[in-house]
Formats: structure tokens, sequence, C-alpha cells
């Protein structure tokens, strides 16, 4: 089955409230489903670009990168900053490390993304401002709600990675 890709994903926003903590859930698990997924696999195979995209090491890295951005959009919402951060689109060559040290770098940067979330107030969640790529208002339940599918997709491509390897 072809997948929808990243870029052609349609998202509804404007996400109730008493959302956020199915979101949240789901981005805690991400660290776990991960480190299942590369459980005892060689550090050559978690290097290897599949069809000259992104390693399964470039993969996790990137969406510690992504939850950099991510505390930096919430605070821009807060602070009422009318357009957020960028996205990463390239990340960091993470091939050389060992993928404990991705997935560390990974997991700390998620604590802080969900200690982020945690901490906010409910007439913190109805602030917004506009995603730069798709333009539309979004608020921190948007925000980790999108996050939340962002980690599904990568945990997609490394599933994809580890499934072509095995043949």
């Amino acid at each position: 089955m072809k997948k929808l890709a990243w870029f052609e994903r349609q998202f509804t926003f404007g996400l109730p409230p008493g959302m956020l903590p199915f979101y949240l859930e789901r981005l805690s698990g991400t660290a776990v489903r991960i480190a299942g997924k590369v459980k005892d696999i060689s550090e050559d195979i978690l290097s290897e670009k599949l069809n000259d995209k992104w390693s399964i090491k470039q993969n996790i890295g990137h969406l510690a990168e992504v939850d950099e951005i991510a505390l930096q959009r919430i605070d821009q919402m807060l602070q009422g900053v009318p357009v957020m951060l960028p996205a990463v689109f390239e990340p960091k060559d993470y091939n050389p490390l060992p993928v404990r040290e991705v997935l560390q770098y990974f997991e700390e940067n998620r604590k802080k993304n969900l200690a982020k979330y945690e901490s906010l107030q409910d007439e913190d969640l109805i602030k917004s401002s506009l995603h730069p790529r798709l333009q539309v208002q979004m608020t921190p339940v948007d925000l980790a709600f999108f996050d939340a599918e962002h980690d599904d997709h990568h945990l997609v491509m490394i599933h994809e990675i580890l499934e072509a390897k095995k043949r």
C-alpha cells in the first residue's frame, strides 16, 4: 500500500483543549516505540539510508530537533507572536553517533517538550500563532496533535527502513 506523503497530508485544527491529554500520551510514548524498533539493530543498519532518504538515526534526530522548535513555538503562541518559527527540514548528520546518544538527545528534548505542555494553564491552550507552512492558526493543542502525527509519520519511515533491510 502506498502511504500518503507528509507534505500531501491535510489536517483539521481548532481542537478542543480537552484533547491535549490524549496527544501528550501519544507524544510521551514515542521514545518507547522508537527504542523498541531499534533494539538489537546494528549501528550500520541504523545509519543506512533507504532510497536516498534519511537513515533511522536521522529520523530520530529530526524528531529531537522538531521538539526544540515546538518549545519555541509554544512560547511564541503564549507571547502572541503572529507567525511561528519554520520547521527543520534537513537534520544534522546523526549517523556517526551511537544510537544510544541519538535516543538520549531525543528523550531529553521530548521530556522538556512534555513538561512545557504540562505547565500550560487553561487560558494558554486557546492562544495561537500562524503556522508558517500550513498558513493556519494553531493553538498548543493543535501543535501537540500535529507533532504526534509527525511522530507517527517518522515511526512509519523507520518501520519501512527496517522492513527493507529484512529482505
